[in-house]
């Protein structure tokens, strides 16, 4: 299915819009969040300062919006899929914020909403054990890769920048107006979110961001071009499994800030960017912008490898 221009021309200009809205809200909201006590602390800098946490809950209602301006201007039901499964997610990180669930309550939490996103989508039954497992992984890993300014929605920008361009060569419409939305969206958070940032998305903005996208990959059959895009993600994962395990993070030593505000990993525990940092010690603005531009890399390859399978 080809764009049709007139709805495109719309579909940017409530992107354009609600990105705006976005951006202006967000201050606001920081400084209530703040007011009642919703902060977390940031640990890569000396004097560890309070940041508002849960900022997601504006990414969930931008994201609202705007999927259902996608579905009244097209019709089609992908639109209400995405909405669905976003805001399922969403509303499990943000219940997860207020309550701190443990890891099992989290895979059971998670399974459950993956079972329904996938009765929603009238795959066969036969498919649904590595379809779940997909579905799983995807929408928790956007949550799994954090930790540093700018990090987690910075990169989750770049995937759908690269995830929507994929789309649109590859004919599926509605997917390419959603996650061209969503990642100018992500562009008016990250204003506030990159260092030094000024609010955090939370579980509520990362699980939301997971469930977006792999409600797209479901729907359309477009795990393969989102697997890929996920590369630093996974190997972040696996990073993490191999050195420390998947649920143990606070026992280990954290990332340590030195006098010129360059950081050091500490422990044997690594991440991706605690990784870089074995090699070279940078400030978290920099490791940060080092991580997005492998990203950009993986998105450029991605399309890359679209191109060719579309040529």
């Amino acid at each position: 299915m080809m764009v049709q221009i007139d709805t495109f021309i719309w579909v940017t200009l409530a992107a354009v819009f609600i990105s705006i809205f976005t951006y202006l809200l967000l201050p606001g909201f920081a400084r209530r969040l703040k007011r009642n006590g919703i902060v977390g602390k940031d640990l890569h800098k000396h004097s560890k300062p309070r940041i508002a946490e849960r900022g997601g809950i504006i990414l969930m209602l931008s994201f609202a919006v705007f999927i259902s301006i996608v579905y009244f201007l097209t019709r089609d039901v992908l639109a209400l899929y995405a909405l669905a499964v976003s805001l399922a997610f969403g509303l499990y990180g943000l219940w997860d914020d207020m309550k701190q669930s443990g890891k099992y309550q989290k895979l059971l939490v998670s399974t459950a909403i993956a079972i329904g996103a996938l009765v929603l989508s009238g795959f066969p039954g036969l498919v649904w054990i590595p379809l779940l497992i997909l579905l799983i992984a995807v929408s928790n890993i956007f949550n799994l890769f954090a930790g540093f300014n700018g990090l987690e929605i910075g990169c989750s920008s770049i995937v759908s920048f690269f995830f929507a361009l994929s789309c649109l060569l590859l004919g599926k419409t509605e997917a390419f107006y959603l996650s061209f939305g969503v990642f100018f969206i992500l562009i008016a958070f990250l204003a506030h979110n990159k260092y030094p940032a000024k609010i955090f998305p939370g579980n509520v903005g990362t699980l939301l961001i997971g469930g977006f996208f792999s409600s797209l990959a479901l729907y359309y059959n477009l795990f393969v071009v989102l697997i890929p895009l996920l590369s630093i993600y996974i190997l972040d994962v696996v990073l993490k499994g191999w050195s420390a395990g998947y649920f143990s993070r606070s026992e280990k030593i954290p990332t340590m800030v030195n006098g010129d505000g360059t950081l050091v990993s500490g422990g044997d525990y690594l991440s991706l960017p605690r990784f870089i940092l074995r090699f070279k010690s940078l400030t978290e603005k920099k490791l940060v912008s080092l991580v997005w531009k492998l990203e950009i890399a993986v998105g450029g390859l991605t399309l890359f490898l679209v191109i060719l399978g579309t040529a």
